[in-house]
C-alpha cells in the first residue's frame, strides 16, 4: 500500500478513538520506537504525551512529565531499553486504571 494511504488509513483511524485510546495508542507508538531502535519515532510519541499532560493537576501531571523527560533524554541518548521499562510499566498502569482492553493497535 503506498505510503500516503497508509497514512490517510491511520489518520482515519485515530479520528474515531476515544481519549483512553489515543492515550493508550500512543504509548503503543512510543513502545514500538524502542523496541524498533527508532529514536525519531520514540521522541515523537513521548513528546506528544508530554503535550497531553494536564498541569491542572499538577502533582500527577509533574510526576509524568519527569518519567516522560528521562525516558526522552534516554531514547535521544540512544538507550532505549529504560525508557523501554518506563513507557511499559506506564502505559500497563493506564490501561487497569481506565479498564481498556489489552493491545489497542496491536503493537
Amino acid at each position: 500500500m503506498p505510503e500516503y494511504a497508509t497514512g490517510a488509513y491511520a489518520a482515519a483511524q485515530t479520528q474515531t478513538l476515544s481519549g483512553p485510546q489515543v492515550l493508550l495508542q500512543l504509548y503503543d507508538f512510543a513502545i514500538a520506537g524502542c523496541v524498533a531502535r527508532d529514536a525519531r519515532r520514540a521522541s515523537a510519541a513521548l513528546v506528544e504525551l508530554i503535550a497531553a499532560l494536564d498541569f491542572d493537576h499538577e502533582e500527577i501531571a509533574g510526576g509524568l512529565y519527569r518519567l516522560y523527560e528521562y525516558a526522552l533524554r534516554e531514547v535521544k541518548a540512544q538507550r532505549f531499553e529504560p525508557a523501554h521499562r518506563v513507557l511499559a510499566e506506564l502505559r500497563s498502569a493506564w490501561q487497569q486504571a481506565l479498564g481498556a482492553p489489552g493491545d489497542v493497535t496491536g503493537v
